[in-house]
C-alpha cells in the first residue's frame, strides 16, 4: 500500500527537482532581493485578471524572465546622475561671447549713426564752416550775437578749412550729450579738436563748437581789423571768438597804419602771440598838430610867468628884473612840432621845440619900471592821446 500522502511519480517527477516555475536562478549583483516566494506544498495560482488598483511602483523580473542586457553608458552603481561640472564653463562662456557680441554690434551702430542724429548734426556744422555759411553755423551752435566776426562776410574774407570730417561719436548714457571728434585742413595742416552736441525739444545743436577765442589784445595798443568786419578789435573784447580759418588783418582806423598785411590764423590747439607793428597814420599826425598848435595858442594868452611855465612853454629867466609882479606877453613863432617816437614809448609821438617871444613887463632890482625881452622853447608837456568815435582827443595835463 503506499501512503495517501506521498505523491505519485507523475505528482513528484524523479530527481528530486522542482518544476519549472519553482526553479529561481541565482540573483545577481545588478538585480536586487527578490520578494518572498510561496511555500513549496502549495500550488501556484493561477493567473488573475487584472484588477482596477493603484499604479504600483516597478517591479523585478519574476522568476524565469529573461534578465534584461546591462546598459554600457549606465552609471556605477551608487553614482550621482547630472551635467559635469566643465559644461557650465561652456555653457557661461558662450553667454559671456554673444553678450560681447551684443555691446560690440550695440556700440558699432553707434558710432555709425553718431548718436541718433549727432553725427549728422555735426558733419553739416563742419560744411556750413568750411563753406563760409556762418550764418548756419550759429544756428546750429546757437552762437552769441555780440560775436561779430562770426559772419558770412568775415568767412568770405578769410581762407576757410578743407576736408572736414567726423572720425567719432561718443553718446553719454546717462544723457543725450554726444562727443564728436573732428579733423579738418586749414592752410596745409591737418587739426583735430572735439566738439559736444546735445538734444533738446527743438533737436540736436552744437554746445561747443568751433569757435575759438581771438588772442588778447594789450591796451597799449589801439587794436586791429578783421578783413570783412565791420568793426576793429580792441583791448574791450576779450572774449571774441572766430571760427578757424586764416585771416588778414588790418588798422584799426584811419588814424593808424599797419605794417605789411599780417595774417592771423585760428584753429584748435593755436597761441598766437599778436605782435602789430602800428605806427601813426598822416590824418593821425595831422589831427593831433590840429590840437597841439591849439594848445600852445592858448598858453600864450596867459600872462604870468610862472602859469605860462606850467602851461608848457618854457621862457628864458629875465636878467635885471623879478617876474614876481611883473606880466609876460608871448608870442607863437613856430608851434612845435608833432613827430612820431621811434623809442618804445607809451606815447607814439614826440614834439619839437617851436619857437617863442616874450615881453616882461614890471619893475627892476631898483623899482624903477623896466621891460625885458625873453624867448622860449616847448617845455614839459604830458598829454594822452585816444580815439573815439573815430575821432582823435587829446587830452593835455
Amino acid at each position: 500500500m503506499t501512503d495517501p500522502n506521498t505523491p505519485t511519480d507523475d505528482q513528484n517527477p524523479s530527481g528530486g527537482q522542482q518544476t519549472p516555475h519553482e526553479q529561481s536562478p541565482a540573483p545577481t549583483p545588478e538585480q536586487a532581493p527578490q520578494p518572498p516566494q510561496a511555500p513549496q506544498d502549495q500550488q501556484p495560482l493561477p493567473p488573475q485578471a487584472p484588477q482596477d488598483q493603484q499604479p504600483q511602483p516597478p517591479q523585478q523580473p519574476q522568476p524565469g524572465a529573461y534578465a534584461a542586457a546591462p546598459n554600457p553608458y549606465a552609471p556605477a552603481p551608487g553614482a550621482r546622475s547630472g551635467i559635469r561640472p566643465w559644461v557650465w564653463w561652456v555653457i557661461g562662456g558662450a553667454v559671456a561671447f554673444v553678450i560681447v557680441v551684443i555691446v560690440a554690434i550695440v556700440l558699432f551702430v553707434t558710432v555709425l549713426a553718431g548718436g541718433n542724429g549727432a553725427k549728422g548734426v555735426a558733419e553739416q556744422y563742419l560744411q556750413d564752416i568750411a563753406k563760409g555759411n556762418a550764418s548756419a553755423a550759429n544756428k546750429l551752435g546757437r552762437a552769441d550775437a555780440s560775436d561779430f566776426l562770426l559772419t558770412d562776410a568775415v568767412l568770405a574774407k578769410a581762407e576757410r578749412i578743407t576736408a572736414p570730417a567726423v572720425t567719432r561719436t561718443l553718446t553719454s548714457r546717462s544723457s543725450d550729450q554726444t562727443q564728436v571728434s573732428v579733423t579738418y585742413k586749414l592752410a596745409g595742416k591737418t587739426y583735430r579738436d572735439t566738439i559736444e552736441l546735445d538734444k533738446d525739444d527743438k533737436g540736436w545743436y552744437v554746445s561747443r563748437g568751433l569757435a575759438y577765442q581771438l588772442p588778447y589784445v594789450s591796451s597799449t595798443i589801439p587794436g586791429f581789423t578783421v578783413e570783412g568786419a565791420k568793426q576793429a578789435v580792441t583791448s574791450k573784447d576779450s572774449e571774441i571768438s572766430a571760427y578757424p580759418a586764416v585771416y588778414t588783418l588790418g588798422a584799426p582806423n584811419r588814424f593808424y597804419e599797419l605794417a605789411g598785411s599780417p595774417k592771423l590764423t585760428i584753429a584748435a590747439g593755436t597761441y598766437a602771440d599778436l605782435k602789430l607793428d602800428l605806427t601813426p597814420s598822416k590824418e593821425y599826425l595831422a589831427e593831433v598838430q590840429k590840437q597841439v598848435d591849439a594848445h600852445y595858442a592858448d598858453c600864450a594868452t596867459k600872462t604870468s610867468y610862472y602859469d605860462v611855465e606850467d602851461c608848457g612853454i618854457e621862457l628864458s629867466y629875465p636878467s635885471n628884473m623879478s617876474v614876481s609882479g611883473s606880466t609876460v606877453a608871448v608870442t607863437v613863432v613856430e608851434s612845435p612840432k608833432v613827430e612820431v617816437d621811434d623809442s618804445d614809448s607809451y606815447y607814439q609821438f614826440k614834439i619839437g621845440d617851436g619857437a617863442f617871444t616874450a615881453v616882461l613887463t614890471g619893475s627892476d632890482y631898483r623899482g624903477n619900471p623896466a621891460t625885458e625881452n625873453l624867448t622860449g622853447k616847448a617845455g614839459y608837456i604830458s598829454a594822452d592821446i585816444e580815439v573815439k568815435d573815430d575821432k582823435v582827443v587829446v587830452s593835455f595835463g
